[in-house]
């Protein structure tokens, strides 16, 4: 019962985080902000949730060795998210820069504007 809750206590704030990064996604109107709902509270909410699932199924009463095997897969998941999320982030940020995919000049500060000309971008601005 208690390995139940503390399993909960996990699951649910990743839930909630991998929700928000959604909605975030979905809302949010530049494209480095979607950027960063994408990468950081879904992987976040990712490791909550996958440590919630490894609480119950390690105290669950019959823990055999198939699921241990289970366990080795969602550690092999984490360890993957973690290193492909950042990965993905900065590749995505970098093509938008690189593009001018941020978003309209309203919107960006001095420093998010890219340069006026880019040899490889598409439709550049004289």
């Amino acid at each position: 019962m208690i390995a139940d809750a503390i399993s909960l206590l996990f699951i649910l704030p990743g839930a909630f985080m991998v929700f928000s990064a959604a909605v975030g996604t979905a809302r949010f109107n530049s494209t480095l902000a979607r950027v960063h709902a994408i990468t950081k509270p879904q992987t976040t909410g990712l490791v909550l949730m996958i440590t919630g699932t490894i609480i119950r199924v390690v105290t669950a009463e019959d823990f055999s060795v198939h699921e241990r095997g289970d366990i080795g897969m969602m550690v092999l998941l984490v360890i993957f998210a973690l290193m492909t999320s950042p990965v993905t982030a900065q590749r995505l940020g970098r093509i938008a820069r690189r593009e001018g995919l941020y978003g309209d000049d309203e919107q960006l500060t001095r420093n998010d504007r890219p340069a006026s000309y880019h040899p490889r971008r598409i439709n550049p601005k004289g």
